[in-house]
C-alpha cells in the first residue's frame, strides 16, 4: 500500500473539527518522543477540559489566521 498524504489530509479536512482533532489526538499520541514531557497536574486538567470542550462540540475554534487577524488588530 502506497498512500498518498496529500489526499488523506485532504480527505479528513472535510471532516468536523471536532473529529479532526480526536484524529490528530491519536496521531500525536502514536508519535515516539524521545523525553517524556512533564506536564503539572493543573494542565493535565486543563488540557482535558479542552478536548473535552472540543468534542463536545461546545469549544469555539478559530483557524490560525482569523486568530493572528484578531490578535494584530487588538495590537493596533
Amino acid at each position: 500500500m502506497n498512500p498518498d498524504p496529500k489526499r488523506i489530509i485532504d480527505e479528513v479536512m472535510q471532516l468536523q473539527p471536532s473529529i479532526r482533532a480526536f484524529i490528530a489526538e491519536v496521531l500525536l499520541d502514536t508519535l515516539d518522543f524521545e523525553d517524556n514531557f512533564l506536564v503539572s497536574s493543573a494542565w493535565q486538567v486543563e488540557i482535558q477540559r479542552r478536548c473535552a470542550a472540543i468534542d463536545t462540540g461546545t469549544a469555539r475554534l478559530v483557524d490560525n489566521e482569523s486568530a493572528f487577524r484578531s490578535l494584530r488588530d487588538s495590537l493596533v
